[in-house]
């Protein structure tokens, strides 16, 4: 559930988002097409209408390159022909002297007129090209969009999808010693022993029966310190990333009890065990036989000893 609320809150801004592209879209192309006198109504039409960003991209490649420039003393939009700034008369490229048109500084003969070209001139400053920030925005906006977009839908469709339960029981240890047979018993009782040493961190037994679509694995659960909470959280999740089963408690000082934890799936999940919302290191072992109270159908039992010849 949790993983479903935190997916809409990123899926339902990133739509939004997809649904203004297109609009923001037809203000770039209306904006630039103006300033570059070229027939704004038209080619925003085209942008809008034409499918898949298609008449985006038929404007980007046939839109005048001249107008991205801008004088570099006053700002004012000029082009890479302009000789002088309309606004402010700075002198933006070298000239014939004797037709006025824009030359080369290392031109000899003006190519419209044909006049030598022998003085060089000063205090000329050529214009400066514009950044289009906007248009780059708009550019990774068109890229990453779709990419988070289908990335979401795959985690959407992984959690979903994913098959597989999990139940949770709390057992005291009498409880637990009690419903299991001798040697299961004496195993656990053996195994949680030298744990109390550590109350920073949890412990695990792990036991799994193998199915043809599902396995049934079970946990015994031990945190020192933190047996009996009052206040206890679990669930699982499936991500594209596995599965993981989370056991949420609170530390209560009392040592005198188990978890068990019972939960089909496909593949191994991981255990999380957080105490006070801090996540614990949980050691798990794997062993031979059930260390719960949940009744299997198949469960192996413990090894026996070889008797000597």
């Amino acid at each position: 559930m949790l993983f479903s609320t935190i997916t809409l809150v990123i899926f339902i801004p990133l739509l939004v988002l997809l649904l203004a592209v297109p609009v923001l879209i037809c203000v770039y192309v209306y904006r630039d097409a103006k300033r570059r006198r070229m027939n704004p109504v038209l080619w925003t039409l085209i942008a809008l209408l034409a499918p898949t960003f298609l008449g985006f991209i038929i404007y980007l490649l046939v839109r005048n390159p001249s107008a991205d420039c801008t004088c570099p003393n006053c700002g004012a939009d000029v082009t890479e022909e302009y000789v002088v700034c309309p606004r402010c008369g700075a002198k933006l490229h070298a000239a014939c002297g004797r037709c006025g048109a824009p030359v080369e500084p290392d031109w000899q003969v003006c190519p419209r007129c044909a006049a030598p070209l022998t003085q060089p001139q000063a205090d000329v400053t050529p214009p400066v090209r514009r950044k289009d920030r906007t248009l780059w925005k708009i550019l990774v906006a068109i890229i990453a969009i779709p990419v988070v977009l289908i990335l979401v839908s795959l985690l959407l469709f992984a959690s979903v999808h994913s098959s597989g339960s999990a139940s949770l029981q709390y057992v005291t240890r009498d409880e637990l010693y009690a419903q299991l047979d001798g040697e299961a018993s004496d195993a656990v009782r053996a195994w949680v022993e030298p744990l109390d040493a550590r109350d920073d961190r949890a412990y695990a037994l792990c036991y799994v029966t193998p199915g043809e679509d599902l396995s049934t694995y079970c946990y015994l659960v031990y945190v020192p310190g933190a047996a009996d909470s009052s206040h206890t959280g679990f669930g699982s999740a499936s991500t594209l990333l596995g599965t993981t089963v989370k056991l949420e408690l609170q530390r209560t000082g009392d040592s005198g009890g188990f978890y068990c934890i019972q939960t089909d799936r496909e593949k191994e999940p991981g255990l999380i065990v957080t105490v006070d919302g801090k996540k614990y290191p949980c050691e798990v072992t794997e062993v031979e036989y059930n260390p719960t109270v949940y009744t299997l159908e198949a469960q192996s039992t413990l090894p026996q000893p070889s008797s000597a010849d």
